[in-house]
C-alpha cells in the first residue's frame, strides 16, 4: 500500500494516535533529538506530509507526547491504590510515582520540562493537572486540615526523589537497585501524615 495515501490506512484520528505512539517510542529511544518528523513518518509509514497535518511543528509533536506520558503517569498511579486498603493508599501512589520515573525517564523528564509550554496546550495542561491532581487528593485525604499543603509537600517529596535518583545524586544507589529505598522513604513520607480521614 502507498505510503502517499495515508487516509486508507488511518481513519478517525487514528493516524493522530499513531504518530504520537511512535513519537513516544522514539523518545523512549533516544530523547528529543530523535523526535524527526521524517522519522517519524517513516516508523509510522505514511507522506512525510502526513505528521503536519496534525502537528505544525516539532514542538506541537512533544506536547502531544508529554500529554500522552501524563496519561500514562496517571493510569500507574491510579492502577497503584486499587485493592489497597485507605491508609495505605498514598504511599502505593507515591511508590508508583518514583517507579514510573524511573521506568521512563526521559519521558518524565520531559513531562517536567520548562521548555513545554504547558500553560500554552490545553490538552497538556489538561492531562498534567489530572495527573497531579490524583496525587494531590490522596495527599490531601491524609492532612484535611491543610490540604493544600500537604499535596504541594507530597509532590516535592516525590519529584525531589525521582530527580535525585535520576541524576544518580544518592551515593550508592542507582535506578537499577533503587525499589527497596524508594518503598521505604515512600511509606516514611505517608506515615507523617497519619491516618487518612474520611468524608
Amino acid at each position: 500500500m502507498s505510503t502517499s495515501e495515508p487516509s486508507d490506512r488511518y481513519h478517525h484520528g487514528d493516524l493522530r494516535r499513531a504518530l504520537v505512539e511512535a513519537a513516544l517510542e522514539l523518545l523512549l529511544e533516544g530523547g528529543t533529538e530523535a523526535l524527526g518528523m521524517r522519522e517519524l513518518a517513516r516508523r509510522v509509514g505514511v507522506s512525510s506530509a502526513a505528521p503536519y497535518r496534525h502537528f505544525r511543528d516539532k514542538q506541537a509533536l512533544i506536547q502531544a507526547v508529554a500529554a500522552a506520558g501524563f496519561a500514562l503517569f496517571l493510569e500507574a498511579v491510579e492502577a497503584a491504590k486499587a485493592g489497597v486498603a485507605v491508609d495505605e493508599q498514598f504511599g502505593a501512589m507515591a511508590e508508583a510515582y518514583v517507579q514510573f520515573a524511573l521506568r521512563y525517564p526521559r519521558l518524565y523528564k520531559l513531562m517536567f520540562s520548562s521548555e513545554l509550554g504547558k500553560f500554552e496546550d490545553k490538552d497538556l495542561r489538561r492531562a498534567a493537572d489530572a495527573a497531579y491532581a490524583s496525587l494531590a487528593v490522596a495527599a490531601a485525604k491524609q492532612d484535611p486540615e491543610a490540604p493544600g499543603e500537604a499535596a504541594i509537600s507530597a509532590w516535592a517529596f516525590v519529584h525531589g526523589l525521582s530527580m535525585l535518583l535520576l541524576d544518580e545524586q544518592l551515593l550508592g544507589v542507582s535506578a537499577a537497585t533503587a525499589e527497596p529505598l524508594v518503598r521505604k522513604l515512600t511509606r516514611r513520607h505517608a506515615q507523617r501524615f497519619g491516618k487518612p480521614h474520611s468524608g
